[in-house]
């Protein structure tokens, strides 16, 4: 499925958020690794557009079980992101590996309009980032003739690696559907349609994190401040910052007067990738700041999963 460290044996996977149409997506149960690289956007093109002036430092990609793998940027400062996604190729030798790219996806970070997909040809080429610094090239054409490139060259940092396969079991509870990982505890929803599951883990004496998934491979997530008083018709107006980088939140809903919900969009285009590739996650509302350490997430989140689907 891609590279593996020859000293440590840890898979290449680069990195995570596949940005997809809710049409095209790749459920997430099979998402087996993710990971991030740091360095330069030495240039990005959209359609004939250039954005290598605002693009990134950091890209990121994910890697499926079907082989299906994606490299993604954020772009400017506010919450557009673009991925160039495709299916795993050959391996013209040990050090290099190619793509496809069937689709390039963007997505603005505007709340009420969804990611855009365009269908196109072409394929992207990169090397073993272990070896020291490398280039991402991606090259794509859609139907009209619109040109996509991708060029990334990294810093020589190793990968941040998730490795979705190898996630620490979760530790039993009288019953077997509750589970408790680290900080974090979860526990089927009771009387939810969907089959759900919901794991929490406190923030302060005041603020609670929690995250919600159910049988529809939804992934929302949720905050708990006993000091709020929303009215339920409020406009919110927030950002989300995974590790420093925002990403686009595509809803607020107000659960309660003491809750929000955020919504990332389904499948791929979720919060789920760079929740677990994260160290930190940061929620911004106004001169309010909630941060949340994720340590331990990927284990959680494995566990969050078989509860749903137990």
């Amino acid at each position: 499925m891609g590279f593996r460290n020859s000293s440590a044996c840890t898979a290449f996977g680069i990195v995570v958020a596949l940005i997809a149409a809710p049409g095209y997506a790749q459920g997430l149960s099979d998402l087996e690794g993710m990971a991030s690289l740091t360095g330069t956007c030495e240039r990005l093109v959209m359609d004939g557009n250039d954005f290598s002036a605002n693009c990134s430092s950091t890209i990121l990609q994910s890697i499926y079980s079907n082989g299906r793998t994606g490299f993604t940027l954020t772009v400017g400062e506010k919450g557009t992101v673009i991925t160039f996604s495709g299916i795993q190729g050959a391996k013209p030798d040990p050090d290099s590996q190619l793509q496809s790219v069937d689709k390039v996806i963007l997505n603005l970070g505007i709340e009420g309009v969804p990611p855009t997909s365009a269908a196109t040809t072409g394929s992207c080429a990169y090397s073993n980032p272990y070896n020291g610094p490398m280039t991402i090239s991606c090259q794509a054409v859609d139907d009209k003739g619109g040109a996509y490139l991708l060029q990334f060259r990294t810093d020589g940092t190793e990968p941040k690696f998730t490795d979705m396969g190898s996630a620490a079991e979760a530790q039993p509870s009288s019953n077997n559907q509750e589970f408790t990982v680290g900080a974090w505890t979860g526990a089927p929803l009771a009387d939810d349609p969907d089959g759900g599951c919901l794991m929490a883990k406190d923030v302060n004496q005041n603020v609670t994190f929690m995250v919600y998934a159910n049988g529809n491979e939804a992934f929302q997530l949720n905050f708990y401040n006993s000091k709020w008083a929303f009215d339920l018709d409020a406009d919110i107006d927030a950002d989300l910052l995974f590790d420093g980088t925002t990403f686009p939140i595509a809803g607020v809903e107000i659960r309660n007067p003491q809750v929000l919900t955020l919504f990332g969009g389904g499948e791929e285009e979720g919060f789920q990738p760079l929740f677990e590739a994260s160290s930190e996650l940061v929620f911004r509302m106004g001169r309010e700041q909630i941060t949340v350490d994720l340590a331990g997430s990927s284990a959680a989140t494995r566990a969050l999963w078989l509860c749903v689907g137990s």
